[in-house]
């Protein structure tokens, strides 16, 4: 040809091929999931949100999210339950993909059903299948208004919708009684606690109300319903005369933006808003970027820093405005984003307070209040301090929460030793000698790090860090000593032989 294109002979749309389902939501958690559905009940206006597990003959089988939002007609389920189809956002909307619905849905369940009515429209309902993703089935129009008449609540739905996951693929499948019931604790507290995180602006301003509770099929009848309390990652009480919380300024593009630094006061640590879903508040250090009042990101530097234990008290909340939006990358579980070389340079360079700060400047101030406050913190637990044998994430974990004995430091090492027993504590040269012949038991396959096996050498300093105290032991101090190596063999042995039935059973 002249150089000229090709010329388009026909424009079609492609449906997406069903295995796309085993490709969108693979990172969604329970709680990530759940949230989702709350962010389109949001969307479409709720103010009455409840998260509902359908329980039959004692065993969880289904989840139900209802609210009391505008609803949907036929058009807009349909354009709801179609992949990737994306609609135009309003500002305030949490929607961005077009795949929320049904990434949380599979990622958790293989069916999803969805009933709705809107005021002035029939009431509408479509059924799909993670097997056929792309087949939808529609619900008889009469059968979701007497569904959604007959669905009991506190709160009037006139309009609203009912999100369902049948045939739930995470949840607990156990018979036993107990197990059941622990699994539904934990995960209604774990829910509850992301929720009241995510969300904690709306359920603070209350713009919304979220509760959970559970309904028995067999009985028809639902338990007294929880009520979402809002978590606020930065809700201390200020102290008198300190410099922070303090505003972040941000030159993006030739504008400025802005964001909020907080240093945690160290005397109110013990707030469930400082331990978020009761980790330790270390975990939660870093950057909280919010959108339209909703969180997006619980904490992390985004590779600007890493996390350590002097930042503790180092939080920054950063609301996403217009001017983020070519810099930011949301992933699609909405738990966190990605930003580009411009906005972390940005960031890097910020001014924070009356003192201009930067970013390195503003950690170096957290992790000084942090060392400050810890000369008037008594921690609970003491221990002889470790040295070789920990890698330096353990070392300041140590630090961070035990006092240090008086006595020398002690080591945990590899030694070849031909006894069959895996440890011996030389009290002379400091150190708990482990036998390298078990080192593949003890530390994994191949283990050549001498910082390996932290889980292990950590139990095994909570034990012996006593014996070390002293410089001679007593009859009772060498009784236990040889107590821990007799049980500690013991338990060696049983290893073993659960290793090699496992291995017989796989030359089978």
């Amino acid at each position: 040809m002249d150089g000229r294109e090709p010329r388009v002979t026909r424009i079609r749309d492609v449906p997406p091929d069903a295995s796309i389902t085993a490709a969108v939501g693979r990172h969604h958690t329970f709680e990530t999931a759940v949230a989702d559905l709350v962010d389109n009940s949001i969307d479409a206006t709720a103010t009455r949100i409840l998260l509902r597990f359908l329980e039959r003959n004692g065993e969880i089988v289904g989840l139900r999210v209802i609210d009391n939002g505008r609803g949907m007609d036929a058009a807009l389920i349909d354009d709801a339950m179609t992949f990737a189809r994306k609609r135009t956002y309003g500002e305030d909307e949490q929607g961005h993909f077009g795949l929320g619905l049904k990434a949380a849905s599979f990622s958790q369940a293989d069916i999803l059903r969805v009933y709705s009515r809107r005021i002035g429209a029939l009431p509408a309902g479509r059924v799909i299948e993670a097997s056929a993703p792309t087949r939808v089935s529609d619900l008889n129009g009469a059968d979701v208004d007497d569904f959604m008449n007959s669905t009991r609540t506190d709160f009037s739905m006139l309009s609203g919708t009912v999100v369902e996951w049948g045939e739930p693929r995470t949840f607990l499948t156990s018979v036993d009684p107990s197990d059941r019931s622990r699994w539904l604790d934990e995960r209604v507290s774990s829910v509850m606690s992301h929720l009241g995180i995510v969300f904690h602006r709306k359920i603070s301003s209350q713009d919304v109300e979220i509760t959970v509770d559970v309904f028995d099929l067999d009985y028809n009848e639902s338990g007294v319903p929880r009520t979402v309390a809002a978590i606020d990652p930065f809700g201390y009480e200020p102290l008198t005369n300190d410099s922070f919380p303090a505003v972040l300024r941000i030159e993006l593009d030739g504008v400025s933006v802005y964001g909020t630094a907080h240093i945690w006061p160290a005397t109110q640590s013990g707030r469930p808003a400082y331990r978020l879903g009761g980790r330790p508040g270390s975990l939660a250090q870093g950057f909280y970027f919010y959108r339209a009042d909703r969180l997006l990101q619980i904490g992390g530097w985004n590779s600007l820093a890493v996390n350590k234990p002097e930042l503790e008290y180092a939080r920054i909340a950063i609301d996403l405005t217009d001017a983020f939006k070519p810099h930011v990358t949301i992933n699609p579980e909405k738990a966190g984003l990605e930003l580009d070389s411009d906005l972390k340079q940005a960031l890097l360079h910020s001014a924070i307070g009356q003192r201009d700060l930067t970013l390195a400047e503003f950690m170096a101030a957290a992790a000084g209040a942090r060392r400050e406050s810890r000369k008037y913190t008594k921690r609970p637990v003491e221990l002889v301090e470790p040295a070789r044998g920990f890698g330096s994430d353990m070392i300041d974990a140590f630090e961070a929460t035990v006092e240090f004995h008086s006595a020398e430091p002690i080591n945990i090492r590899w030694r070849v030793d031909f006894l069959e027993t895996p440890i011996h504590v030389d009290l002379e040269n400091r150190t708990i000698w482990l036998n390298e012949q078990y080192r593949d038991i003890i530390a994994g396959p191949r283990s050549m790090d001498a910082d390996d096996a932290p889980f292990v050498k950590t139990l095994l300093l909570l034990v012996y860090s006593k014996y070390f105290e002293g410089a001679h032991l007593g009859s009772r101090e060498k009784t236990e000593l040889a107590a821990w190596e007799q049980l500690l063999t013991a338990a060696l042995r049983d290893e073993i032989a659960r290793e090699a039935t496992k291995m017989g059973g796989q030359d089978q």
